[in-house]
């Protein structure tokens, strides 16, 4: 562990001393975002801990995933992202796994009814190619963005139309693995309409997702082959000076094979995965004091699991509707006021629900109101509340307190005190091994920390500690095959966050993260108390150096720094689980581009430059050693 921390120190010190990444990294007071408050606002204006990755980072990620993407943030560990493209992708944000975080496109939330463990959508179904940018918002949000959002936010924002009335664009990419990927679009603006129109197809013949338990007896697993094809459709239309309507519809699917288990291999595991999400935005500008906005979303996901021993079949299907508004009632003080309404619904055509063929579902209503006080004197001010009328779980109340300072433009101290209300999934309730009598889970949350810029704003530092406490978490308990509520999950953690940008064309980003949580249950008439963040490092981080070597070249590295974890293995039975230590990890990646001209560009990925395949990230599941893509991005 030492020298994991001796790492990672390591790391934030040569950041110190004068490297760098993309000058897109290094943060900035006066960015608008608009995922902090649900509206656009400076960051100075709010104490929400809010990251943006920016379209320069996101096309410069068109060969790799959007889990590789996210899993280069601070407080975020994407599990499988190293393992085979087919293998689900484990989303832990600041400890917590991936149903504690919501997931938004374009701001309305992204849900899978199907999900085991969350109502968070499958990463696997977001193609990278099809982004323009991602805020990543951290600690508990429920007030603004409802269950769920215990853990943070992140939203993906789609492309959207450009400044010609048609423009051309696309990529081709081709990879170790036999990978092949494309992507084709038309986009444009022609008086009130604006439209972006896309598709990207994605195939590899991958890796084995097991590893052989003995490379001397068993050298080589087949490999396990993915494709997925997705499809874009985004229109903006001017409906009259003040009012814009934002029709959109995605699709999306994916083939995958998978092996039988840990070390296990097999020939038959096929999996098939649906996604439809579309639904409509509409915004009324309420001449320049505000705006109130009306949202519709709806997903349907299907997933048919073939395997040797069983036959998976899932349709899920989720409903929101939002109206919320917000106004300036004078140059320093701010409202916002909305009601949300959400419903799941999940059938099944094999046998995973207890009574197949018979759709469960549950809804909610939720009316939710903020107050914001926009920077009085460097004061900025938050509270807000929600009140949530569940279907199946009653009436509960969450809130939101976020003050924050500014001191002469260079820092921002800031302090949030909130709390979360997530019910259980349909899954967790419904299936053969769900409880009907799960309680819900409540959360609350603390966070403080502060915000710098240093030496000619060339230096920006930012330094959060944060707690997060949650009564009756649900998990599922191996020894009984049932889902439970433990007594209660307590998590806390630090991120450090330095940017420097000390010559023109040479920049750097470099964190680390500490996180440890402890969950507390009853044994007998005793409570006990121990660490359970399974696959989940106390320590994190990494280093990302990028150089505009010439004008028309730009080269880039990343360093990504994983610490001792543990994790469960279940061998065959009859023999008992085992509690594993995973070792730390390194993984070194490198990018080059070289710009044709402003429309056509060469890139070049090199990932895992080392070689570097004698870690797990999950115990029993290969990960790919160096692997490399390259292609070329244009626009017409």
């Amino acid at each position: 562990m030492k020298k994991n921390i001796y790492t990672l120190l390591g790391l934030l010190a040569i950041g110190q001393a004068g490297l760098a990444q993309d000058s897109t990294h290094v943060s900035q007071l006066n960015t608008v975002v608009v995922t902090a408050t649900k509206f656009a606002k400076k960051q100075s204006e709010t104490g929400k801990v809010l990251t943006v990755i920016s379209r320069q980072q996101i096309e410069r990620n068109i060969g790799r995933s959007v889990s590789d993407v996210l899993n280069e943030q601070a407080g975020i560990v994407i599990n499988g992202v190293g393992s085979n493209p087919g293998k689900n992708k484990e989303l832990y944000f600041r400890g917590a796994t991936s149903q504690y975080t919501t997931i938004l496109l374009d701001g309305i939330p992204a849900a899978d009814a199907t999900g085991l463990t969350g109502n968070s959508i499958d990463l696997r179904f977001m193609p990278v190619d099809l982004i323009e940018r991602i805020e990543i918002l951290r600690g508990t949000q429920s007030t603004l963005y409802g269950a769920d959002a215990i853990a943070g936010v992140i939203n993906i924002i789609t492309k959207k139309g450009g400044e010609k009335p048609v423009t051309g664009f696309g990529n081709l990419t081709l990879g170790s693995n036999s990978s092949l990927k494309g992507t084709l679009g038309l986009r444009g603006q022609k008086e009130n309409v604006d439209y972006n129109v896309s598709f990207t197809h994605f195939e590899t013949d991958g890796i084995s997702e097991a590893a052989p338990f003995d490379t001397v007896t068993n050298p080589q697993f087949d490999k396990d082959g993915y494709k997925q094809n997705s499809v874009l459709v985004n229109f903006g239309i001017q409906a009259t000076e003040h009012l814009k309507l934002q029709p959109f519809f995605m699709y999306s699917d994916y083939k995958s094979k998978y092996d039988g288990g840990t070390f296990e291999d097999n020939l038959k595991n096929n999996n098939k995965s649906d996604l439809i999400n579309t639904g409509i935005r509409g915004i009324y500008d309420l001449n320049g004091k505000g705006e109130v906005h009306a949202n519709f979303g709806y997903q349907k996901v299907t997933r048919v699991d073939d395997g040797s021993y069983s036959l998976l079949s899932l349709d899920g299907r989720s409903y929101f509707g939002e109206l919320y508004g917000h106004y300036n009632l004078n140059s320093w003080l701010q409202v916002l006021a909305g009601v949300e309404y959400r419903k799941a619904e999940l059938t099944d055509t094999s046998n995973f629900l207890v009574n197949k063929f018979t759709p469960r579902s549950q809804y909610n209503t939720s009316p939710y109101v903020s107050v914001f006080i926009k920077n009085l004197h460097g004061f900025s001010f938050e509270a807000g509340g929600r009140y949530t009328l569940h279907s199946k779980f009653g009436n509960n109340f969450t809130y939101s307190l976020n003050p924050s300072y500014l001191i002469a433009d260079k820092v921002k101290l800031f302090v949030n005190l909130s709390s979360g209300f997530k019910a259980p999934t349909l899954t967790a309730l419904y299936t053969s091994y769900g409880d009907e009598n799960l309680k819900p889970e409540k959360a609350t949350s603390y966070e403080a920390g502060f915000q710098t810029f240093l030496v000619k704003d060339k230096l920006d530092l930012r330094v959060v500690g944060f707690k997060r406490d949650i009564k009756d978490v649900i998990t599922y308990i191996t020894a009984r095959n049932k889902y439970a509520n433990y007594n209660k999950q307590n998590d806390k953690g630090l991120e450090v966050e330095l940017a420097v940008h000390p010559v023109k064309g040479l920049d750097i980003k470099v964190f680390y993260a500490y996180v440890e949580g402890q969950v507390t249950t009853q044994a007998g008439t005793k409570d006990t108390t121990y660490n359970n963040l399974v696959r989940r490092p106390n320590h994190s981080g990494g280093l990302n150096i990028g150089y505009q070597v010439l004008p028309k070249l730009f080269v880039s590295t990343n360093i990504r720094q994983v610490g001792t974890r543990n994790d469960l293995y279940f061998p065959p039975w009859p023999e008992p689980s085992q509690n594993l230590e995973l070792k730390a990890y390194t993984i070194w990646d490198m990018y080059a581009e070289y710009r044709f001209s402003d429309k056509a560009r060469l890139f070049f990925n090199a990932n895992n430059i080392t070689n570097n395949k004698k870690y797990w990230e999950i115990y029993g599941y290969s990960v790919q050693g160096f692997n490399m893509q390259t292609g070329i991005s244009f626009s017409l």
